[in-house]
């Protein structure tokens, strides 16, 4: 009993910190170019560190050089989708919640399928947050493109230079953009050549659009001409490329709900015969027929996913 009490609490308070440092820390990655402003003063020096549980945790996660592959892309994720955490403390975070809500699970069902099953979702949460968080930052990227670029032109038509048509986008848009075009300020402040700063924004932000707006500008930058009448022009085709996703988007959203309906139905048919029946539905795992069966169904529906993902994924 007490083990299960130690449980909860561990899994309520991992989750809730969680969530309270997602939405309130200002301890974001961006943040720590301003200790290298002219002129940034200190006001912490005295003070003593204070360490979360879970940063203090994750300080005793030992550092896998064996894979540092997935541990750049892991980590570039994390920066995409603009998550003031780490990866170690996600990592502490999945660990505590896993083993936590698994194990409850398991002392209420005494079922070890079911509390796998559960284990595999939880698991994977921290993942389907991060992901679902950087796709929506990637829209309102491209929501606030059209406007940024209108800005520069205007900027430059007005006798702005390019660098401080870039100020005034940082100050006048919101988040995501604006954030990004401070952080690319405070990188060329540093030394950072102007081709490097902007390639650094196309790792961070994938976006075709972004992809279009850069490659003119650093092409501009080389042969010359006149960059406001440029940027007018790209605003325009941005502009109608948006239009088409939109139309895109309504045409293809049955599509997309279909493949999310087969692919749960087997899942959760399973599941309630599981609960309702077990010895019956165990069948298709004991026996070589049932085992043929699942092999069979697995690779058919996986089949269809890919047709359907063909056919409603159009490229423009």
């Amino acid at each position: 009993m007490i083990l299960v009490l130690i449980s909860i609490f561990l899994s309520v308070f991992t989750l809730t910190t969680a969530l309270f440092m997602l939405i309130n820390s200002k301890g974001k990655p961006i943040d720590k170019l301003k200790y290298f402003d002219e002129g940034y003063v200190s006001e912490k020096k005295d003070e003593k560190k204070k360490l979360s549980i879970i940063k203090a945790l994750s300080n005793l996660i030992p550092d896998f050089k064996f894979n540092k592959s997935k541990l750049k892309k892991a980590e570039l994720e994390i920066i995409r989708a603009d998550v003031p955490l780490t990866f170690e403390e996600i990592l502490v975070i999945k660990l505590l919640t896993t083993f936590g809500i698994t194990f409850l699970i398991f002392i209420i069902t005494k079922d070890l399928f079911i509390s796998s099953f559960v284990m595999i979702i939880v698991w994977n949460i921290p993942n389907l947050i991060i992901l679902k968080r950087k796709n929506d930052r990637f829209k309102m990227f491209d929501s606030q493109l059209t406007e940024a670029i209108v800005i520069i032109s205007n900027s430059l038509k007005a006798g702005y230079s390019f660098m401080q048509s870039i100020a005034v986008v940082s100050e006048q848009i919101k988040e995501p953009l604006g954030k990004e075009f401070k952080r690319i300020l405070k990188e060329l402040s540093l030394g950072m050549p102007e081709e490097e700063a902007f390639r650094n924004l196309q790792i961070r932000v994938v976006s075709e659009d972004l992809n279009l707006l850069v490659n003119a500008i650093l092409i501009q930058k080389n042969i010359g001409g006149n960059l406001s009448e440029i940027l007018d022009n790209i605003s325009e085709t941005i502009r109608e490329r948006q239009k088409i996703k939109a139309e895109l988007k309504n045409l293809t959203a049955q599509g997309k709900l279909s493949v999310i309906i087969i692919s749960l139905i087997p899942v959760f048919i399973g599941l309630i015969i599981y609960l309702f029946n077990k010895e019956y539905i165990m069948l298709l795992f004991t026996t070589k027929i049932g085992i043929i069966m699942i092999v069979v169904s697995i690779v058919n529906e996986f089949i269809g996913l890919m047709l359907i993902n063909k056919i409603i994924n159009i490229e423009i």
